[in-house]
Order: structure tokens, then C-alpha cells, then sequence
């Protein structure tokens, strides 16, 4: 009688396994056998993106069952990446998400419109280690926002791209200084959103102040969305532990910026 070794292997290798399959044939070993039948529920790093599926409705219908069956247990999640492009059910979204951050999450990677808003329990994770969040449109008014301050303690990366920063009624944001882990930054043609009660001449200031932050690339090249200009506004950067600061492409050189792109460097 030949022996089934890959059913003697223990589960951490068989997950390990699983993470390189796309999610539709993860799900499709439950069928295998019985010990199969609810392994893939335990997978730490989930995969989600639309162009593993021929058709946008089978990917929502796979969301929402990955969402459902995880939540009847308390299975650690450890990366979650997650790229949807076109309409996607909001609450589908909201729930994958909150499970996610309620099981230990530490990576977290999400590409979507920009008329999905972000569960506001994302900037408040306490063990997220890694984030990046990419706006595939960019309405200003409907943008993904970052709120005013984060708390994500043990967070080391940032990227974000075509995201909309919350400034206050003055015009100013400084959300990253609340991060005490934060090493790299990476800011990719993102905004100032003000309050409706900011006049339009007002200068907005994105103040990127952290005292553990050693590299810093900005790319900001945008001047108009689909519908209006993009608000100017200026950084100002406090981080005295940079080690490297990239603009648009090259070591930041204040002879070499963009005619409306303002840098203020605090370094000390």
C-alpha cells in the first residue's frame, strides 16, 4: 500500500504550499479529503486579487466566502494583499477587512478605487508592520483619505499612492509623527483634502515630522485630476534621522523641484 506523503507532511508545510496557488484552487482542495476540508481556512497570508478570476462575480463571491468561513474561527491572518479594480460591495470589503485586523495582521496591501473607503480600524492596528494602499482613480472629493493622526505603533512602512491626506481647519496635516516605528516612507501623487471651511487661498501644509524615519520618497508631479486643479500645498520635513530623500525620481535637490512643488527641510 503506497503511503500518502503529502498527507503526512504537517499543516505549517502544507499552508506553505497553498499560499503559492491561486485563492479559487485553494479553496477547491476542501474537497479532498476530510482532513483537507478546512485547512485552507487557516492560510496566514491571503492573496486577493481580480485577475486570478475570469469573471468579477466569482471574485466577490469568493471574497465574501473567504470572509464567512474565517470568521467562525480565530485564525491568525499575517499578510493580507488585496487588488480589486472596477465596483466591489463596500461591506464585503469592511468585513475582510476588520477580520483581518482583529487576527494580528502585520502586512497589509490594498489596491482599489477610489469610491471604497478605507475601515477606519485600519489606522488604529496596532501590530500592522507594513502598509500600502494604492488609489486606482482620482476624484479629489471621493479619494481614500488618511485621517488627521494614525495610530500604528509598531508600523515600519508606508506606502501610499493617489491617497488623500485629511488636513484640519487651518490646512495642515501632520499624521505620520505618531508612529514610532515608521522607517520608510513612500508618497506617491497624494493630496490635501481640506475642510469645507478652508478658503481656497490658503496654503496647506503636509508636515512629515518623525523622529525615527530614515528614508523618504515623494513623487508629486499631478496638477489635475480629471475634474480640477490639484490643491498646492507645502512639506515641510522634520525627520532627523533621514538617511535618504528621493523626489520624483532623483536625490532631493531644492534647485531641481517642480515650479509648484514647495520643500522645507527641518533636519536638526
Amino acid at each position: 500500500m503506497k503511503r500518502d506523503r503529502l498527507n503526512d507532511l504537517p499543516n505549517e508545510i502544507l499552508l506553505h504550499i497553498l499560499s503559492f496557488l491561486m485563492i479559487e484552487d485553494v479553496v477547491k482542495t476542501s474537497i479532498l479529503s476530510k482532513r483537507w476540508k478546512n485547512l485552507w481556512k487557516y492560510l496566514p497570508d491571503l492573496k486577493l486579487h481580480t485577475s486570478e478570476f475570469s469573471n468579477p462575480y466569482l471574485f466577490s463571491e469568493c471574497v465574501s466566502g473567504v470572509v464567512s468561513s474565517r470568521s467562525m474561527g480565530n485564525h491568525p491572518l499575517r499578510t493580507l494583499d488585496f487588488d480589486r479594480h472596477g465596483c466591489f460591495q463596500h461591506k464585503i470589503f469592511t468585513e475582510l477587512v476588520k477580520h483581518a485586523m482583529s487576527n494580528g495582521l502585520q502586512k497589509l496591501s490594498i489596491v482599489v478605487p477610489s469610491n471604497i473607503g478605507l475601515p477606519c480600524s485600519i489606522f488604529s492596528c496596532h501590530s500592522l508592520t507594513s502598509i500600502y494602499i494604492s488609489v486606482s482613480m482620482y476624484d479629489v472629493k471621493k479619494r481614500t483619505r488618511l485621517p488627521k493622526r494614525l495610530d500604528l505603533p509598531a508600523l515600519k512602512s508606508m506606502h501610499l499612492d493617489f491617497v488623500g491626506i485629511q488636513a484640519d481647519d487651518n490646512g495642515h496635516a501632520e499624521p505620520f509623527s505618531t508612529c514610532t516605528e515608521l522607517t520608510d516612507l513612500y508618497i506617491d501623487e497624494c493630496v490635501l483634502v481640506y475642510p469645507s471651511s478652508v478658503p481656497r487661498e490658503v496654503e496647506g501644509i503636509l508636515n512629515i515630522a518623525n523622529a525615527t524615519l530614515s528614508n523618504l520618497t515623494i513623487k508629486n508631479t499631478l496638477t489635475h485630476t480629471k475634474l480640477r486643479p490639484v490643491p498646492t500645498f507645502k512639506y515641510v520635513i522634520s525627520t532627523p534621522k533621514i538617511t535618504s530623500f528621493i523626489v520624483n525620481g532623483s536625490p532631493f535637490q531644492e534647485s531641481s523641484l517642480p515650479e509648484r512643488m514647495k520643500v522645507e527641510l527641518c533636519l536638526s
